[in-house]
């Protein structure tokens, strides 16, 4: 009936019908959603519609309140150093390298020890030392038998190291390099975690901004599907046409199940940085705000004057400085071992029988000594402390080179996502207006099917591409950044 209907008709009437039929059916098909990309026209080019990576120049934030609630890159490289294990670790070691150095100084101090000793014997020997002591030797006594005697004996005894050859003192300063070095390296853990944790969220961001794009291809799919059972209604289609057009969308709804499984997976990895569960208040809506401006290219065109930077604010720098400074102290430290020694003592003692009367004594001693032969002992130690030198020499090699290829990586990386950025918005451009006209061409059977297909993969690809080069750009930026020592005192 209606093909005969249609017969009747004449050209122009039938034109008119069927772009009358096509509006009824997407003004039916779009009314009752409420997902916001229907709301917006079907007319309006790609390229014309409101996207958070449409214009990354500046940083945008919206006075939405959702703005306050959300979690920023701030607010999570501030909680990340607050629970961070591997921090407190670090602090940790900090204060045993400080106890370590009141350890080394406490020996460059007297020590003052008291003892309370008893004893019985019947020894002659210890007997007669105990009654002499006790100042009660009478010229009856037998000295081969003075008889079971017994002694409470109070002593008040200090010792003093005098001179060692500066090996305390070369222990000291071996001492509080190590504790320079820790301290050091905490500021690396810290530039380190906090380049870790903006990775990850502009990771997650860009995730959720593939969540976004994938919405956004599913609703185009699914108003192509929607466009194309309306001509075949008006037989205007062919069923295989539809097919496609389910097939597409079919796999573009898969692709959206990725995206918001690997959103999923990124937002567990910084709740592990965070040590705490992410509400859902929080997420961030890329719509809301844009936090992706163009990539700082400015300043990275010199490699060397980068590569000088970073040797002086690198934290790594300053503690493989400072452990080679240790290890040059305890070099000198076992350069002692081959001086003399000299050491002063000195004792008050009271000495009783049965806690009655006390006689008292004292003694005031002074010792010098030189080891004339230990087995190659204090030889080896100094070996063994110029070979640690030598590593840790040779680790400051290391390490200096190691920074000089990260920081000239780095910044050939910002340059490289620099240019992708503009190429790949070039090509979201193009590819916007490409579906654009091949719909327009798809509306007035123009173009059939496959074109249509074709153009939204297109688009899709496009799109894609724009949105990880904008967050490489930004991770980059964050690496390079790191690569210099910017976030020692973590902070962005």
């Amino acid at each position: 009936m209606t093909c005969s209907l249609f017969r009747s008709l004449g050209p122009a009437s039938l034109s008119l019908h069927i772009f009358y039929c096509i509006c009824i059916q997407l003004l039916l098909a779009t009314g009752g959603c409420s997902h916001p990309a229907l709301e917006k026209s079907l007319d309006v080019p790609l390229s014309e519609k409101q996207n958070p990576l449409q214009n990354p120049q500046e940083v945008i934030e919206s006075e939405s309140p959702q703005v306050n609630t959300c979690l920023t890159l701030e607010k999570a490289v501030e909680e990340a150093v607050k629970a961070s294990p591997e921090l407190d670790q670090m602090e940790r070691r900090m204060e045993a390298a400080s106890q370590q150095i009141k350890q080394v100084e406490a020996v460059l101090y007297p020590r003052i020890l008291v003892s309370e000793d008893y004893n019985v014997t019947d020894n002659p020997v210890y007997a007669l030392m105990h009654i002499i002591n006790q100042r009660r030797l009478e010229p009856t006594v037998n000295f081969n038998d003075p008889g079971r005697q017994q002694d409470f004996s109070t002593r008040i005894q200090g010792q003093w190291s005098l001179f060692e050859g500066g090996s305390r003192w070369y222990d000291r300063k071996a001492a509080m390099n190590q504790h320079h070095s820790t301290e050091a390296e905490l500021m690396a853990a810290r530039n380190r975690l906090v380049s870790k944790v903006a990775e990850t969220y502009y990771q997650w961001l860009q995730a959720l901004n593939f969540i976004g794009v994938a919405e956004e291809t599913l609703e185009s799919a699914r108003t192509d599907e929607r466009l194309g059972e309306a001509r075949l209604q008006v037989e205007m289609a062919l069923p295989s046409d539809i097919a496609r057009l389910k097939a597409r969308t079919a796999e573009v709804e898969g692709n959206l199940v990725m995206a918001k499984s690997n959103a999923r997976r990124l937002q567990a990895a910084l709740e592990r940085l965070l040590a705490r569960d992410i509400s859902s208040d929080e997420i961030p809506d890329p719509s809301l705000f844009n936090p992706f401006p163009v990539v700082e290219t400015a300043g990275i065109e010199d490699p060397d004057l980068l590569v000088k930077q970073a040797m002086e604010k690198r934290p790594e720098m300053a503690a493989v400085k400072a452990m080679i400074a240790a290890a040059f102290a305890r070099v000198k430290s076992a350069q002692g071992g081959f001086l003399p020694k000299l050491a002063a003592t000195g004792q008050v003692e009271w000495n009783s029988e049965d806690l009655g009367r006390t006689t008292d004594s004292w003694m005031i001693g002074l010792q010098a000594s030189l080891p004339l032969f230990e087995g190659g002992l204090t030889l080896a130690r100094l070996r063994e402390a110029r070979a640690r030198l030598r590593e840790m020499e040779a680790r400051g090699e290391q390490v200096a080179l190691d920074i000089a290829l990260e920081v000239r990586q780095a910044a050939l990386t910002v340059q490289e996502v620099s240019e992708k950025i503009k190429v790949q918005g070039e090509r979201r451009k193009w590819a916007s207006k490409a579906l654009e006209e091949v719909r327009h061409q798809y509306r007035n059977e123009v173009a059939g099917v496959d074109s249509l297909l074709q153009a939204q993969v297109a688009w899709n690809q496009a799109a894609v591409a724009y949105t990880s080069a904008v967050f490489e750009g930004r991770i980059a930026h964050a690496l390079l950044r790191q690569s210099l020592g910017d976030f020692a005192d973590g902070i962005l």
